[in-house]
């Protein structure tokens, strides 16, 4: 015989089940702390995303990477780009 066609088991299950839903008392922390993270994650992709595209060094090393540009090329450019940051 199951557990739950016990009668025995029902009538104690039954006893103290008052019908009430007892949440933990900082429930509305997790949802917080998901959709914080949510919103941590998008900030950070979108952040990254337009550092990367309006960094000239970062262009200039993918550029030198995909050889389209040559050393010497590189490093003037290099050169010229830390000179305007200052």
């Amino acid at each position: 015989m199951t557990t739950y066609l016990n009668p025995e088991a029902v009538t104690l299950l039954a006893d103290h089940y008052d019908g009430g839903w007892h949440p933990w008392p900082f429930f509305w922390i997790f949802p917080l702390l998901f959709w914080f993270t949510i919103i941590a994650i998008a900030a950070l992709v979108v952040r990254g995303r337009f550092r990367r595209d309006s960094n000239g060094v970062g262009a200039l090393r993918g550029a030198y990477a995909r050889g389209e540009i040559t050393e010497a090329q590189y490093r003037e450019r290099l050169a010229v780009l830390r000179e305007t940051k200052r």
